[in-house]
């Protein structure tokens, strides 16, 4: 599971529990489905066709949910589970944020979030400043590579030349509520832009097409890509 979570804003504290919760609940179901499956047509018909990644990741999810399950039934029925425990035994998610969490603009704007946050489990690294993402065999995220910060006497953060590693299959950039288009400034031409967001673009017969932003998520006609297209990367 393990999960990082790269913000030191209320977004990033909300990111952060709920990627927690829905891997919990992701890995039941996948669970869930794989047995039921299983009991129909065959263990072996159920993983016919799956490459080797995805049987990575399908036994993966098949013993974090065995996990819960168990979890679940060690409480019984009169106790409250404590999912964050089994959560954090099979990797936790952790906010990464590259100065210290009291000088965060969740910990400044409601600290109550943050304590809540501690209270589900969620682990919190301080003076992180993302470097690179390793991949494994796959071409999969494995972890994140961050530069060690620390303040200096006059309040300045410096890299103190140690890079951190922090295991992740997934990593997910917490930008707040207003689009961060900051990559198309540093890296021109890579993405077309509408005002002050990326422009939205759907995919009709394999070709991406620009559409007008929807007013809402779950409308049939949404864009949920930018313009990028290259060697079939959306």
């Amino acid at each position: 599971m393990p999960a990082v979570v790269i913000g030191g804003g209320l977004t990033g504290i909300d990111t952060a529990t709920e990627v927690q919760a829905y891997y919990i609940a992701q890995v039941e179901k996948t669970l869930a489905r794989y047995e039921s499956l299983s009991a129909v047509h065959g263990e072996a018909h159920v993983r016919h066709g799956l490459d080797t990644a995805s049987l990575v990741i399908l036994d993966e999810f098949l013993a974090h949910g065995r996990s819960v399950r168990n979890e679940r039934q060690r409480r019984g029925a009169r106790t409250k589970p404590q999912l964050h425990r089994t959560a954090a035994e099979v990797g936790g998610v952790t906010i990464a944020y590259r100065r210290r969490m009291r000088d965060s603009p969740a910990y400044i704007g409601n600290h109550e979030e943050v304590i809540k946050a501690f209270e589900e489990g969620i682990y919190y690294a301080e003076g992180l400043e993302p470097k690179a993402a390793r991949l494994d065999p796959f071409g999969h995220i494995d972890a994140m590579l961050f530069v060690k910060q620390v303040p200096n006497d006059d309040g300045k953060w410096i890299a103190t030349g140690d890079d951190v590693s922090l295991a992740a299959r997934t990593v997910l950039v917490a930008t707040g509520a207003r689009p961060n288009v900051a990559y198309e400034f540093e890296h021109r031409g890579h993405f077309k832009k509408e005002s002050t967001h990326y422009q939205s673009h759907r995919e009709i017969e394999r070709e991406l097409r620009a559409v007008a932003v929807a007013n809402h998520c779950k409308e049939p006609d949404v864009g949920v890509f930018t313009s990028y297209d290259s060697m079939q990367k959306r």
